[in-house]
């Protein structure tokens, strides 16, 4: 469709010709037709931003479509971010996947960012599914899922704790952040703040739930008492050892070259 043509014109009076504009539709054609720019069951964020994660020129039409298929775009769409360190060849080694998540969050900005139905994590041993409904306030809903792989685990782990007890206690944390927020949300729509501190919580599970031998759940035991992200134990010993859960191998590499303005173009 040219961009002057009176279908996607702003105007929603009749033509002398009787012609039907595109605001002269239903809604629910109108969002039939925004779902397919593009047609996207799933968007990875670590991808390149060319790959599926830029908003669709249909949204530059004029603002009243713009608002209108952002809307649809951010609430059809399920959104994945790997927390495992893998990334679009576009971004610099340093970036870990917590550093591109909160970079495009912000770019797409709270007006985008209240329209999210759906956010996955993706870990070595777990993930961790957040489904937010449409009507307000809305609902937060978590499934947590942990692997099935039978790797060795850290030598001397206590007798009191397991990987299955870390789990468990992971889950209820991570659950006590989502009602806890979720009471926040009476009077207001889920933000970018909101967004990056339940990213960074999952994010933070990781330590908690290592497998890597020596280094596992043994260094960084997940407490019963620890409801809160505030409360959970440090894990700074972990880290600095853990390839996997510190992302060490990025800091050791030399940055690529990336515009200063990469993460505005996504938005």
């Amino acid at each position: 469709m040219a961009t002057g043509s009176p279908i996607i014109r702003e105007d929603t009076s009749a033509s002398s010709s009787g012609a039907v504009r595109f605001f002269d539709l239903p809604r629910e054609i109108r969002d039939f037709i925004y779902a397919q720019f593009p047609y996207l069951a799933s968007i990875h964020i670590n991808q390149d931003p060319a790959k599926g994660l830029l908003q669709p020129n249909i949204s530059k039409v004029c603002r009243r479509m713009r608002n209108e298929s952002l809307d649809i775009f951010y609430s059809r769409n399920k959104f994945f971010l790997d927390l495992r360190g893998w990334k679009g060849a576009s971004y610099p080694r340093r970036w870990t996947p917590l550093d591109i998540f909160e970079r495009w969050i912000t770019a797409i900005g709270d007006s985008n960012a209240k329209s999210i139905r759906s956010l996955s994590f993706f870990s070595h041993n777990f993930s961790a599914n957040i489904k937010v409904s449409p009507e307000k306030p809305p609902t937060l809903n978590l499934r947590f899922r942990t692997n099935t792989t039978n790797a060795e685990l850290a030598e001397g782990v206590p007798v009191t704790y397991s990987f299955d007890i870390a789990a468990r206690r992971a889950e209820t944390s991570l659950k006590y952040l989502l009602d806890d927020l979720q009471q926040q949300l009476r009077d207001r729509n889920l933000d970018v703040d909101d967004i990056k501190m339940l990213c960074s919580a999952v994010n933070g599970v990781q330590p908690f739930l290592c497998r890597r031998m020596n280094l596992g759940y043994l260094g960084a035991v997940l407490l019963n008492d620890s409801p809160t992200l505030q409360d959970w134990p440090r894990t700074h010993a972990h880290l600095n050892k853990c390839d996997d859960c510190g992302y060490h191998r990025f800091a050791r590499e030399q940055d690529e070259h990336v515009p200063a303005d990469s993460a505005a173009r996504r938005s």
